[in-house]
């Protein structure tokens, strides 16, 4: 078979996907004009109408939708011999990745440190902002994201599940009135994000599985986490944030929990990157081993 009659064939393939000439082009990256030229060639080759052009919607005859059918044959052979051509590229080059600026540092730095040492040949350029960037737009080879993943053009991955706390400085507690339920804690100052606004209403549950709801006033708002953290250890108020988040500040004495039997949401960590059939080698590479790495982290045995 020649090669024109191939890329015919998954233009029909496409076309009767789509359902429109314009949405075929999209899926092919083509002008309109030459997609119905392959289409028209093909009917030509064939002999044969393949596509109803009498109502306002192009609908596919029998004949047209058993050689669309043949297609998308040659379309999914083409695209699993694009992967597995791209398996075998070497790990060298450069990755272009975001990550959340600072607040995830203690999941992220040693994972990606453990990259490095295991695919030296590949190195990475870290955009660090807690702003929600666009992969195809910043030219984002993957994106580590905390909290809910919107829906997009992407795929997700979670790697991580944390829970999130409350915490204080010692001294902010010793000058200030005692929590010692959560009703105690809508008399306090706090930290938040920004995008959460002033009043900010917590659900929690404490060690028993008992629920209970406050709401706060803000204080103090920012838009960067890590800031957040910082600000809490300064004594400007309460702050509820990632446990992964706040763990070395906890160890070292300079935050404390406050109401430790209790939690207030689970944040999740995930990386997320560009379809399958877009998606390099190296890409690969880096999830595949950020998944491993983070599943390891949740073995009994470490």
């Amino acid at each position: 078979m020649r090669t024109d009659t191939l890329h015919r064939l998954v233009a029909l393939a496409a076309l009767a996907d789509a359902g429109s000439l314009t949405g075929a082009a999209r899926r092919m990256g083509l002008v309109k004009s030459s997609v119905s030229h392959h289409i028209a060639a093909l009917e030509r080759e064939t002999g044969a109408r393949l596509v109803d052009r009498g109502g306002r919607n192009l609908a596919l005859t029998a004949i047209g939708h058993e050689l669309a059918a043949h297609g998308r044959i040659i379309a999914r052979a083409s695209a699993d011999a694009l992967l597995a051509s791209r398996a075998g590229e070497r790990p060298e080059g450069v990755l272009r990745i975001s990550t959340p600026a600072g607040i995830a540092d203690a999941l992220l730095v040693p994972m990606l440190a453990g990259f490095r040492c295991a695919y030296p040949g590949i190195g990475l350029e870290i955009v660090a902002v807690d702003a929600i960037l666009d992969l195809g737009a910043e030219q984002l080879d993957a994106a580590f994201r905390i909290g809910g993943v919107a829906d997009g053009p992407f795929i997700a991955r979670l790697l991580h599940v944390g829970r999130d706390v409350f915490v204080a400085a010692p001294r902010y507690l010793a000058t200030n009135p005692p929590i010692a339920g959560p009703a105690d804690l809508a008399a306090h100052r706090w930290v938040g994000f920004t995008a959460f606004g002033r009043r900010v209403s917590f659900a929690m549950q404490d060690s028993q599985g008992l629920r209970s709801e406050v709401e706060v006033e803000v204080a103090l708002t920012t838009s960067n986490g890590l800031a957040i953290r910082e600000w809490a250890i300064e004594g400007a108020g309460l702050a509820r944030l990632p446990d992964f988040a706040v763990a070395t500040a906890l160890a070292a004495g300079q935050l404390v929990r406050v109401l430790p039997g209790h939690t207030a949401g689970a944040p999740t960590l995930s990386v997320a990157y560009l379809p399958e059939r877009f998606r390099p080698a190296n890409v690969r590479r880096l999830t595949d081993f950020a998944q491993d790495w983070f599943a390891k982290r949740r073995s009994p045995s470490r």
